[in-house]
């Protein structure tokens, strides 16, 4: 699922990333709540969880902002050895949950997964699309659109590409492949995932010279990589 991490501690946040990571989510971090709002016009988040201050609002202020893009939207509110009232006013205001920094692992992830299944999951129809790194992702029609292109991908294809994106910069296991593209199915061979990489890296472009990097980790996975317009221009 994806995760907005609103949190100005840049340290706690990357603890909190970890943590998001390991329980097989995506996180996406803002160190404010103003960045995180205008994400939220064009993308689509499963749970927001958000500092008690957010860097230039508090959180009673950022909950009504948040659910009146995304209505419903999860909120779980981080405090710094809260009070009583800190938790009673965050609740009062519209947070599911309260938990207390630094976050523990376990009680984190537990809490977020409860959150999750309470919420249920379900995306209203017309925010299907997410845009990630100058691609946008069409979910009603497996279609991708970028740089004036748009093209149909199988639906294994999507959910690997959307995959992708979603970790940009972070090496993706085989395993978790599997998991999410193809529902943990024991018979998909290892070079079925190589051949639909393949197909993700030729239909979408992705190439060093084009701005992105597909390659695979040896005995691991893949990894979705970014590539600096400056890096290309050097090399060019």
């Amino acid at each position: 699922m994806r995760i907005a991490l609103i949190e100005p501690d840049v340290q706690h946040a990357k603890l909190v990333d970890r943590l998001i990571f390991a329980g097989g989510h995506v996180c996406q971090h803002f160190t404010t709540s103003a960045p995180f709002l205008h994400r939220a016009t064009d993308e689509f988040f499963d749970l927001l969880i958000t500092e008690s201050w957010a860097g230039d609002h508090s959180a009673e202020d950022v909950i009504p902002r948040a659910r009146s893009i995304l209505p419903s939207l999860p909120v779980i509110v981080l405090m710094s050895a809260p009070r009583e009232s800190q938790i009673v006013a965050a609740l009062h205001a519209g947070a599911d949950d309260c938990l207390s920094k630094p976050v523990r692992g376990p009680e984190m992830l537990a809490r977020v997964d409860a959150l999750l299944r309470r919420a249920g999951l379900r995306r209203p129809s017309n925010r299907r699309r997410d845009i990630i790194g100058g691609y946008a992702f069409d979910a009603a029609h497996f279609a991708v659109t970028f740089r004036e292109l748009t093209v149909i991908l199988t639906p294994k294809e999507f959910r690997l590409a959307l995959l992708l994106f979603n970790n940009l910069a972070r090496p993706v296991s085989r395993a978790h492949i599997l998991e999410t593209v193809w529902a943990r199915r024991r018979d998909v061979r290892s070079r079925t995932i190589d051949t639909h990489a393949s197909r993700v890296r030729s239909k979408l472009q992705l190439r060093p010279e084009l701005g992105y990097s597909l390659t695979p980790v040896y005995g691991y996975g893949y990894q979705l990589d970014a590539i600096p317009q400056e890096a290309v221009a050097e090399t060019g």
